[in-house]
């Protein structure tokens, strides 16, 4: 189970510098840009909650692990117990950027800071944080939040977390100042840099002040940091003084006015020395004001910073190391909208702690086997698809998308199938009938793969995904993984065709087509998946080894018959019950899949075609021609969903260009200009009545006979695999 601590973030900091707070070396790096990096700290320095942070349990040899904001992973000893980072690495990493060092550590050289700026995990690390404090001069037209004018702090207590000043986030937010550095930068703030004892000359400026708050938090190699810290708030205070030594003191002509002045500025246990038979004494004076400045403003301002990341709690959910699966279930409850924390991360950092060839971690190895062209068995091509498709120097995982190369990141359908592949490779491994059982694509048992499964099996895995892939684009006109309508027919496609004989089976292949479309139609996996491909997994592996194809029949027969999903009153709107989506990609993609000529050019269309993934879903009797005759407006149709012309029935892919021909023609005009042969592939021909159609009843009518045509054309592709 779990539960919740209070901590800071002092203590956080220290952790990480022991290796006892990490973060599992998942693909997700920093993201955060310098503004909302700029929010955070100023949220800090209002002392507004800063949220929860979430760790895990766990061992060093558990993960492969990265250093907080850094690329390169730690040096670990032992097998000693340590607190993994799930949720806040990104509030966790700026805050210990902005107020401390330990982002520029050199973890091998203790007391030296890195050289190569490379290793830290963004460029948007490269910043170095100040609080900005208007100049004196400037002050009486800009707020004096800390009192600087007086040099009086405006809170005594500065420790009391109760205590705050009286702005929010967005009021100081104008004052947190960010500066960048890189490689080529000398100034004092870089760290490393020899000229850093002399942070205080850059902090005085001659129209503003700059606290480095990295100085705040200093490890016990940098005692130094709280000394040049001390050094910039004095400088401050010398510009103050000196500054209103000159401009409000030395005006003052009498000596009655110079003695008020002093015993305003200066409280009484001060003023000893101070004034003298009736006079004052002007270097005493600027000694006594130093000291209370020092007391009254500077100790309390540099006492408020520290309060404010000491003082100031996180929440700290701790969970156990043997509840990994509710460790993620919890990080999606407090990230809800945003960015999840997958499955897939946890495992890519159990593996982590091997490096793969050249020195590649499994996250960049997967990528490099999507990214790689290989030749495909001809036995999976159909003979509709032999003239088109292409076997060879061609990667089916890479044409269907399954890596984004710009965000650098897999797509979701393909991790979450590459796991339940891997899953059953390591648990079921013989392909034996009845081997296969649903805990085994159960995130609990996924997580509890351990690094040798997880590395003996990561090919195989991506190798059945793969040729999963190739099969979904060459019989199913599936163009990319994203338009797999159920993610748990990849997984049985993926695990069958990881073993290298059934993938060289033209049988098997058959068997696995004859599955899919049966499934597809019948509504198989509409609900239930899990169970369901478990089922079809064990059938599939005893029809391989005996013959026996009777659960198959049996699905073939349900085809269009599943109440509420496939059935003729809910394709034609006639229930309560609105289609899904996925009825309706799939008859266009099994049309696809047996290839057929555009409708208003000479183009053959199949899923291997240049222009395939710009194949637009055409309405086949086209809302567009009868916007008048129906009083409705085109786009309140297209959006209506319960619109008899958003039947499944009434979809195609065509080519852009043919859409855009058809355009907003007559219903008579649009019989006559399509191209016939593709109305007969299309069974078009059951909507060419023209005027007719613009009758509902009728058009009813023809879509149901068009039902009749698809039926008979999937049985037929179906009986020819069996």
């Amino acid at each position: 189970m779990e539960n919740t601590t209070e901590t800071n973030l002092k203590t956080l900091v220290e952790l990480v510098q022991k290796n006892e707070l990490l973060l599992p070396d998942f693909q997700r790096g920093f993201v955060w840009d310098i503004e909302t990096q700029k929010r955070l700290v100023a949220s800090v320095l209002a002392k507004m909650p800063l949220g929860s942070i979430l760790v895990l349990e766990a061992n060093k040899n558990d993960y492969g692990y990265r250093l907080i904001g850094r690329k390169d992973s730690p040096k670990l000893f032992g097998n000693s117990e340590t607190y993994a980072l799930l949720d806040g690495q990104q509030r966790l990493t700026v805050l210990a950027n902005v107020f401390s060092n330990l982002l520029y550590l050199d973890y091998e050289n203790p007391g030296k800071m890195i050289d190569d700026y490379k290793k830290l995990s963004s460029i948007e690390l490269k910043y170095r944080f100040f609080l900005r404090i208007p100049s004196i001069d400037i002050l009486e037209e800009e707020n004096d939040w800390f009192g600087l004018k007086k040099l009086y702090f405006p809170i005594t207590n500065v420790e009391n977390k109760e205590e705050r000043l009286d702005f929010l986030t967005r009021d100081i937010l104008g004052d947190i100042i960010a500066i960048p550095f890189d490689e080529k930068t000398e100034e004092c703030y870089v760290p490393n840099t020899k000229k850093s004892k002399d942070i205080w000359k850059y902090a005085i400026q001659t129209d503003q002040y700059l606290i480095p708050l990295y100085l705040l938090i200093s490890d016990k190699n940098q005692l130094w940091s709280g000394e040049r810290l001390d050094k910039v708030l004095q400088e401050i205070v010398d510009e103050v003084i000196d500054y209103r030594l000159e401009k409000e003191y030395s005006v003052l002509n009498s000596k009655e006015e110079r003695l008020d002045y002093v015993e305003k500025i200066l409280p009484p246990d001060f003023l000893e020395d101070v004034i003298s038979d009736g006079k004052v004494n002007i270097d005493t004076l600027k000694q006594q004001w130093k000291l209370m400045a020092k007391v009254c403003w500077s100790d309390r301002m540099k006492a408020y910073l520290n309060s404010c990341i000491t003082a100031l709690d996180l929440h700290q959910i701790v969970v156990k190391k043997s509840d990994r699966d509710r460790a993620i279930d919890i990080y999606e409850n407090l990230n809800i909208g945003g960015i999840s924390l997958s499955t897939f991360e946890l495992v890519m950092a159990r593996a982590a702690k091997e490096k793969l060839p050249q020195n590649k971690n499994l996250f960049e190895t997967i990528v490099d086997y999507i990214q790689t062209e290989r030749e495909y068995e001809p036995c999976v091509i159909p003979e509709c698809m032999e003239k088109y498709a292409i076997s060879k120097n061609y990667s089916a995982s890479n044409e269907m998308e399954c890596y984004n190369e710009k965000k650098n990141e897999l797509n979701k359908k393909y991790t979450e199938g590459f796991l339940d592949v891997l899953s059953l490779l390591s648990y079921a491994p013989d392909y034996t009938s009845g081997s296969v059982e649903t805990s085994q694509i159960k995130q609990k048992k996924i997580l509890n793969l351990d690094e040798k499964q997880i590395l003996h099996n990561w090919k195989k895995a991506c190798e059945g995904i793969d040729r999963a892939c190739y099969f979904l684009k060459v019989q199913c006109g599936v163009r990319k993984i994203q338009e797999v309508s159920y993610n748990l027919m990849l997984v049985l496609l993926g695990y069958i065709y990881a073993n290298d004989s059934f993938y060289k089976d033209k049988k098997v292949t058959k068997l696995l087509v004859a599955w899919y479309w049966s499934a597809i139609f019948a509504g198989r996996y509409d609900k239930d998946q899990t169970p369901h491909v478990v089922e079809d997994i064990n059938n599939i592996l005893k029809t391989i080894a005996d013959g026996d194809d009777t659960w198959l029949l049996e699905m073939k027969n349900n085809i269009f018959d599943m109440k509420g999903f496939s059935d003729e009153p809910t394709l034609l709107l006639q229930t309560s019950v609105t289609p899904k989506g996925a009825l309706r990609k799939s008859i266009c993609q099994f049309y696809l899949a047996g290839t057929y000529k555009d409708l208003m050019t000479d183009t053959i269309l199949h899923s291997f075609l240049d222009e395939t993934k710009k194949l637009e879903e055409h309405h086949l009797v086209p809302l567009g021609t009868f916007s008048r005759d129906y009083k409705t407006m085109e786009k309140d149709e297209r959006s209506n969903k319960r619109s008899i012309f958003n039947s499944p029935l009434n979809f195609a892919y065509i080519t852009k260009d043919s859409n855009k021909a058809i355009g907003n023609t007559s219903i008579d005009q649009y019989v006559k200009i399509v191209d016939q042969d593709s109305a007969l592939e299309l069974h078009l021909d059951s909507l060419q009545s023209g005027q007719q159609l613009l009758n509902k009843e009728n058009l009813e009518k023809a879509l149901a006979n068009r039902l009749i045509h698809i039926k008979k054309d999937i049985n037929k592709r179906i009986q020819n695999n069996m």
